[in-house]
């Protein structure tokens, strides 16, 4: 917290801008039709009015045609002369008085101003000084511990007030939570007894229901008994006849049984006699075609011998032109690997010369990638050195400018000095000259300030004890000042110093002060009357001070 009787930092003003007014499409259109409405009223409130001025117009030509009889209504030049000459007599004198009335106006608020300025200039003089300067600071923070005060107790009454109404919102809570219960216990037994009731129905329809349940089964299983009795008749009768069916059936049956029989063995010769025949034929066919492979094997035989002593005879008749063949291959062989070989150096060896001049290609921009790393090196360091030389030349300069400062404020200081030691002399001078004590009236001076200081204290210390603030800060100010300037310090001697042994007597003559004039002795006497008078105020205003300091303790002792 900032108190206003400290130094404190000075805020930057921010000025901030008004945000947009951003409003409806209708009330725009309703703001739009307003203003054209109240231009077209002000327009149609002209035209009446110069109607009206109009018809004013016209009246009063009318009532001066009525006035004047048909008689010539213009002036003559000579009157019309007279009129002007009268009219700027008259505003030559109305603006003289109004001039005469503005410069007295003007003058009697410069004197206000001038009487205010006066008056604030004397009380800020006043509350300058050593002593309500302090009562100022103390007043402030006795304001702002009051505040401060006041804000603590609201705070508190604002607590009290929440936590009332906290516990009230609990009662009020616990209320509604018993209220919620006994409602809830109440729809419950409802719910219960509407649960029995809908059990004893149920029970009922249900019984009901089995009831009739087994009615409905007796009549189904008398019903079934009869269709199954019914059924079992049909499937009597229909079993006989069944039976007189298959028996027609086998009889029938049987007859083309036998007569399949005598077919059968009928079909069964004729099969027979074509599997004899089949199997000749097969034999037949086998020996041919055993025949016929055996022919096949025989002439793949006989190429195969033949093919192998033809391959013989080319063979041997071959084998010199092979040997020369393999000795031209290998020729070839050596004339072929050895332009392989060319070619191979001569690739290695272009790329060894590309190898070479990427490397030295390399080398090229890695030397000027140092040159321009020395460069900037070199500039950078001249760039160092003319920023040590400028901030040493700034250096020098300030410190050229601190000297000439300091024989400044050296001859300053010197001057004053000897302003002072002239103002010394010249008060040691007044004060030894004689027919005045000096040191009887600054006595006094102080005594008046005193009264000033702790007369203002309790005025102070009165406003703030109706206002309900805090006496802390100007009980520490009274009490400093008393302190600084050792009022109510008086010296106690011990009682086994108090002596009354007679230290000798004054003899006529002995005291220099005995030797002034009577005029000098009223000025003390006055003096002395004067200084008793200040002490008898000073001791009220401090009584008047400890009433004020034991009422606030009361009051604090019974909060």
């Amino acid at each position: 917290m900032q108190y206003s009787w400290l130094p404190q930092e000075r805020r930057q003003i921010i000025i901030r801008e008004k945000p947009p007014v951003i409003i409806s499409q209708k009330r725009f259109s309703r703001i739009q039709t307003n203003a054209t409405q109240a231009s077209k009223i002000e327009k149609q409130l002209r035209n009446e009015q110069r109607n009206q001025y109009e018809e004013q117009l016209r009246l009063g030509g009318e009532e001066l045609l009525r006035q004047f009889g048909g008689r010539k209504l213009c002036i003559t030049e000579e009157e019309e002369c007279v009129r002007e000459l009268s009219q700027q007599q008259k505003h030559k004198e109305e603006a003289a008085r109004q001039s005469l009335e503005d410069s007295k106006a003007a003058r009697d608020e410069e004197q206000r101003r001038q009487r205010e300025r006066i008056a604030k200039a004397q009380q800020l003089l006043e509350q300058l000084r050593p002593g309500p300067r302090e009562l100022q600071c103390a007043r402030l923070q006795s304001e702002v511990l009051g505040s401060i005060n006041a804000q603590r107790e609201v705070q508190m009454e604002f607590a009290k007030a929440k936590q009332l109404a906290t516990e009230r919102d609990k009662c009020i809570f616990q209320e509604q939570v018993i209220n919620g219960i006994k409602e809830a216990q109440k729809n419950r037994s409802e719910r219960c007894q509407q649960l029995g009731e809908h059990k004893m129905e149920l029970l009922k329809a249900i019984a009901e229901r089995e009831k009739g349940r087994k009615l409905a089964k007796a009549e189904e299983m008398a019903t079934a008994r009869q269709e199954r009795e019914k059924n079992q008749q049909q499937l009597k009768e229909h079993l006989t006849k069944m039976k007189e069916t298959q028996t027609a059936k086998r009889h029938q049956r049987r007859e083309e049984a036998l007569a399949s029989l005598a077919m059968s063995e009928q079909v069964q010769q004729r099969l027979q006699m074509l599997d004899e025949v089949e199997d000749t034929q097969c034999e037949v066919h086998n020996q041919a075609k055993g025949q016929l492979e055996q022919l096949k094997r025989d002439h793949a035989r006989n190429r195969i011998e033949q093919r192998l002593r033809r391959n013989d005879q080319l063979a041997q008749n071959l084998a010199p032109r092979l040997h020369y063949s393999a000795g031209q291959d290998h020729a070839r062989y050596e004339r072929q690997l050895e332009e392989m070989r060319k070619a191979h150096s001569a690739e290695q060896a272009k790329r060894q010369q590309l190898r070479q001049a990427a490397k030295t290609q390399r080398l090229n921009i890695q030397k000027q990638e140092k040159e321009l790393v020395k460069a900037s090196k070199q500039q950078a360091a001249q760039e160092r050195q003319q920023a040590i030389e400028l901030r040493l030349k700034n250096d020098l300069i300030q410190v050229q400018f601190k000297r000439e400062q300091h024989q400044e404020h050296l001859r300053r200081m010197h001057e004053l000095r000897q302003q002072l030691d002239k103002q010394v002399q010249q008060r040691h001078e007044e004060e030894t000259r004689p027919g005045r004590n000096y040191n009887r009236e600054a006595q006094l001076e102080c005594l008046r300030e005193d009264v000033f200081f702790f007369d203002y204290a309790r005025q102070l210390m009165d406003e703030a004890q109706a206002k309900g603030h805090p006496l802390k800060p100007f009980i520490r100010a009274v009490g400093q000042y008393k302190n600084d300037n050792r009022i109510g310090a008086g010296i106690r001697i011990p009682p086994h110093l108090v002596t009354r042994l007679t230290m000798g007597r004054r003899t006529e003559g002995d005291s220099q002060a005995e030797k002034q004039p009577s005029e000098t002795n009223e000025k003390e006497k006055t003096m002395s009357q004067e200084e008793a008078e200040h002490k008898k105020k000073i001791t009220e205003d401090l009584k008047k001070i400890e009433d004020f300091i034991l009422a606030e303790a009361k009051l604090k002792e019974k909060k």
